[in-house]
């Protein structure tokens, strides 16, 4: 009975968890939906009591042998009166199920991506939230659906609660009999749902896999190696492998529940079968009319498909919203990331790292040990190190994705984690390593999106790509500005990834930040048009801080500053000369590059 009792909260909290999402986006469609099927509820349950009215009235008519046109008109009244009601509610309800249908798959990722914005980057990288947000992406498309049972389900009560009205005053003796046969349906649905939710809970890290397996067999860049080494095979194997296990273990469990509800169609029909017994037992005894009987047995039967109704639609509720509640965990449980409340007074802001160290969540490793930094208001400062040294984690932290593990970082003598990130975010601009390609866009709104603004200067626009290496191969386009970046577009064309980075550089140029942070810029980029970009970052840019970070020392020999990082700790620093002078771990490391290149 807890358990029962728990189902109900389950599914009445998922409910109003739901709604209130409908409610926020569509709230005139919303109600608009909830109120109209609710009426046609009660539709069946007045036309039973209409018909019986005729009945009668055509019983009489027939024995008289005369027509008593006077008493016929209020009963054609009542019909024609409730025809066109309910026809034009439903008319209503139909109209905005189907808006909020066609709108939901939109809104509904609204929500999506606000709420994980909310969240903020080092939350989405945990795999439980990670596991959530793929099992709300699976279950997005069923909201609505979950919304439609929802309402069928009150429209199902209010039908139940009308017909019970009729019963109790008529055969009460069926009401415990029903009561019986909902009672094991529902401790029967309630042991399967949760066996299919235990599996798909359990699941869903090797059901991600399934996907990216998926996406990776269907995407032409992945084919191209994979056609060539056989992978393709390889990839179909392990496919099948999960395909072939998972509808095997869904089955089972569904094959078993099945044998249940045969056992509980059966106990619904002699519940209806024992009600129409007593039904047909009060007109013998000639305690009701033919008109009644009629009214009796279509209340007794809107009475038995209502409870099914109520019964089926709340085991599809509580399949869902197993599922629902679960990934709701994702909206209600977690804290957004706490913003400051202070903001960057000067233009271009001092950053100082003081005792910095970092380790990721989960992981006692410190990446970072007690940095102790300061960057000036304009200077040019390159961090160098091997893989793993820290570098782009030092960039995710003055990024605030991730809040330092001991010490602080201070941006105009306030602590990062005071700021106001927007205020933060309107001075920084970054280039990660594996920046965006945005396929789907054009040139220019490539471009443009490094502000968030439509519309951009194409002077300034043709200036960044011209500083970036990027303008020739763009004035080729067919297109040139209004290149659409993907051949699965019609007339698109796709960019080799040179100049992909390339153009991701030019994005960089139009941020036009105070504070300008590249993380390994070039990797993609051949040794003459790196050197030019990287003249083009000393000579255009004034006036702003510049972070590069890099593992290529030939890159940075033109900074104001060397950083060199070795396993999280700053080990050296100063000019390309003092720190070839100093003959230590960038000195080494610089001539071992150069011999590559002699």
């Amino acid at each position: 009975m807890k358990k029962i009792i728990s189902s109900f909260s389950d599914v009445f909290s998922t409910t109003k968890w739901v709604a209130s999402l409908y409610v926020r986006t569509n709230p005139v469609l919303a109600s608009t939906y909830l109120i109209a099927s609710s009426v046609i509820s009660l539709g069946n349950l007045i036309n039973a009591y209409i018909i019986a009215r005729v009945t009668d009235e055509a019983i009489k008519i027939y024995m008289s042998g005369s027509v008593n046109v006077d008493s016929m008109v209020p009963i054609l009244a009542m019909i024609l009166g409730s025809s066109l009601f309910f026809g034009f509610t439903r008319i209503i309800s139909r109209h905005a199920w189907r808006m909020l249908y066609f709108q939901d798959w939109m809104n509904l990722r609204k929500i999506l991506y606000q709420r994980l914005l909310e969240l903020g980057v080092s939350k989405l990288e945990k795999p439980e939230i990670a596991n959530k947000t793929q099992r709300f992406s699976e279950e997005i498309n069923n909201v609505t659906g979950y919304l439609e049972m929802s309402v069928g389900l009150v429209g199902n009560l209010v039908g139940f609660v009308g017909a019970l009205v009729v019963l109790l005053r008529t055969i009460p003796a069926i009401i415990p009999f029903y009561s019986v046969v909902l009672i094991i349906e529902l401790v029967a649905d309630q042991k399967f749902i949760r066996k299919l939710w235990v599996l798909s809970r359990d699941t869903t890290e090797e059901r991600r896999k399934f996907i990216s397996t998926s996406s990776v067999l269907g995407e032409s860049s992945y084919l191209k190696e994979l056609m060539l080494s056989d992978g393709v095979g390889y990839l179909v194997k392990k496919f099948d492998e999960y395909k072939n296990w998972i509808v095997q273990e869904t089955t089972n469990i569904r094959k078993q529940w099945n044998y249940w509800k045969i056992f509980g169609e059966l106990l619904d029909a002699s519940a209806f079968g024992f009600g129409l017994f007593l039904i047909l037992k009060r007109l013998a005894a000639r305690m009701i009319s033919v008109g009644q009987l009629t009214f009796e047995i279509r209340s007794l039967r809107l009475f038995a498909d209502s409870f099914s109704g109520v019964t089926g639609n709340f085991v599809s509720i509580r399949e869902s919203a197993i599922k629902l509640s679960d990934i709701r965990e994702l909206f209600t449980d977690y804290e957004p990331d706490i913003d400051g409340k202070k903001s960057i007074r000067a233009k271009v802001p001092e950053i100082k790292l003081k005792n910095l160290s970092f380790s990721y969540p989960d992981n006692e490793k410190m990446v970072l040990s007690n940095l102790n930094l300061i960057i000036k208001p304009g200077e040019k400062v390159a961090i160098v190190g091997e893989n793993g040294a820290g570098k782009t984690t030092l960039v995710k932290l003055l990024s605030r994705f991730y809040r330092c593990t001991q010490g602080e970082i201070l941006i105009d003598k306030l602590n990062i984690n005071d700021l106001k990130i927007a205020n933060w975010y309107s001075k920084l601009g970054v280039l990660f390593q594996d920046y965006n390609t945005y396929s789907h866009l054009t040139l220019k709104e490539n471009i443009e999106i490094g502000r968030g603004t439509y519309s951009g200067s194409m002077e300034e626009i043709k200036q960044s790509l011209g500083r970036a290496g990027a303008l020739d191969f763009v004035l080729d386009y067919p297109a040139q500005f209004d290149q659409v970046l993907s051949e699965k577009y019609k007339n698109g064309i796709r960019p080799s990834t040179g100049q992909w980075q390339k153009i991701a550089i030019a994005r960089f140029f139009y941020r036009d930040a105070p504070v300008l942070i590249l993380d390994e810029p070039t990797a993609s980029i051949d040794a003459v048009a790196e050197a030019q970009i990287f003249d083009n970052i000393y000579k255009f840019i004034k006036n702003k801080t510049v972070i590069i970070i890099s593992h290529r020392f030939s890159t940075v020999r033109n900074a104001d500053r060397i950083i060199v990082l070795d396993k999280g700790k700053i080990v050296e620093q100063g000019t390309h000369e003092e720190l070839l002078e100093n003959n230590g771990k960038y000195a080494n490391a610089f001539n071992l590059q150069a011999k590559g290149y002699v």
